[in-house]
């Protein structure tokens, strides 16, 4: 009896219908956080509902937008393709995210031109465009991209820039966040790139080349290089806001890194020991002659300028490094060039943790005495610790000269970590002081 009397509530016609007194703005709102194909299913609730979801703003990805399973089609991306394309034409409200992978033909590039078109009218704020990889037959930018004002995040792969007389002054002028991978961009007009999109904070490589790369912007504020295409030289030349500089992990070995002028940098890294040639402000570190050895009492670095001209590096707050066997005779010389470096990041290169042990620089950490950076030092973490007598001796000299090291962290082998003596971890946990923090933990 209960039953039947609930239901006959539910079915009952005055019962109030809450959602239908919400106001369009409200329903319209709730629609853009499901998926296109479900807020289109709607229409066929009301007449007012019909066009509703429409003034919804708008979320898509066009490798979303299937054909149902009941639905007969011979070529499932044409349809896609058409569907995306009526999708966007037909909306009337904002669009706050785009995503179009599917149209990659170089004869659908005049229907993207089009779709970015209208949707750069309708508000777009982030925009991911993967085009056409084969570098023959790049995608080029139309000009109502470029000028678009509402864009603030912007990914594109295998895209192209128009050539540089052809480019506005102001490019992006709103754009924050950056993604160029694969981009058809030569320096010169990354240049201009660089210079029309006057608000720019982050930007990232994904594979991308060229002979000579400069990045100067006065807006930026991360940097992420992260290719695996060899260029020859990366130039980050005035960067006065940048505060984030971070590499791919071959980047130093492969390519000559310059940081001239970015006097905001906290956190770099990482640099490779093995590098090619690489510029820390006024101080330039050469490989010279020999590839991956360094001679024993010999330093790598060759100072350019007084020391006071190091300052502008005195911002980094955070670096990793990484070390290779034979090459630890570098690691204070780079360490020289961050005096008020508080967290340090070391990673063992690959000799290192296949037990190809070499005891060449042995020493090298007792002749340094007490660097500047110790001052500073608060955390400490070696990833691929060895128990061998060259790492001892760098743990041993960051423990006992770093003032206020608070924290030092060894992620090592379970074989490694097994033989770790108590003697050892008790002189670890005495060098780091009463309030201080040692601990060593395996790695799967």
């Amino acid at each position: 009896m209960s039953f039947t009397t609930k239901r006959s509530k539910l079915t009952e016609p005055d019962a109030p219908d809450f959602i239908s007194a919400l106001p369009n703005e409200v329903l319209s709102s709730i629609l853009s956080l499901v998926p296109v194909k479900d807020a289109a299913r709607t229409s066929v609730l009301s007449s007012r509902w019909r066009h509703l979801w429409k003034e919804a703003p708008l979320r898509l990805d066009d490798a979303s937008i299937e054909p149902d399973e009941l639905t007969l089609v011979f070529n499932k991306l044409e349809w896609s393709r058409k569907a995306v394309s009526k999708i966007i034409l037909g909306s009337h409200g904002p669009i706050e995210s785009l995503r179009l992978s599917r149209f990659t033909k170089p004869k659908l590039f005049p229907e993207m031109d089009r779709i970015l078109e209208s949707a750069t009218q309708k508000g777009l704020r982030k925009l991911t465009l993967l085009a056409n990889f084969d570098y023959k037959n790049h995608y080029v930018l139309p000009r109502s991209l470029l000028c678009c004002n509402s864009l603030h995040q912007l990914s594109l792969g295998g895209c192209e820039f128009p050539e540089e007389l052809s480019l506005p002054v102001s490019i992006f002028p709103n754009l924050k966040e950056l993604r160029l991978a694969k981009v058809s961009l030569s320096n010169d007009s990354l240049q201009m790139l660089l210079s029309g999109c006057r608000s720019l904070e982050t930007l990232h490589f994904i594979s991308f080349g060229g002979l000579c790369i400069t990045i100067s912007s006065p807006s930026l504020r991360n940097l992420v290089w992260d290719s695996s295409v060899v260029v020859q030289e990366l130039i980050i030349k005035d960067v006065p806001n940048l505060e984030s500089l971070m590499f791919s992990e071959h980047t130093t070995a492969l390519c000559k890194v310059k940081v001239l002028n970015a006097p905001k940098l906290q956190l770099l890294g990482p640099l490779r020991m093995d590098f090619r040639a690489l510029q820390l402000g006024s101080t330039f570190f050469d490989r010279q002659a020999e590839r991956y050895r360094w001679p024993i009492g010999q330093s790598c670095v060759k100072v350019k300028a007084s020391p006071c001209q190091m300052k502008r590096l005195s911002s980094v707050k955070t670096l990793a490094i990484k070390m290779e066997p034979s090459l630890n005779r570098r690691v204070p010389d780079i360490l020289r060039c961050f005096p008020c470096l508080e967290n340090l990041y070391i990673r063992k290169g690959e000799g290192s943790l296949s037990g190809n042990r070499n005891y060449s620089d042995l020493g090298t950490w007792d002749e340094q005495g007490s660097l500047s950076f110790l001052d500073h030092l608060k955390t400490v973490t070696v990833k691929g610790f060895y128990d061998d007598r060259s790492d001892v001796e760098l743990v041993r000299y960051l423990v006992f000269h770093g003032n206020k090291l608070r924290k030092i962290t060894l992620l090592c082998s379970k074989q490694t970590f097994s033989n770790t003596t108590g003697m050892e971890q008790d002189f670890l946990i005495a060098g780091t002081g009463a309030d201080g923090d040692a601990a060593a933990e395996h790695e799967d």
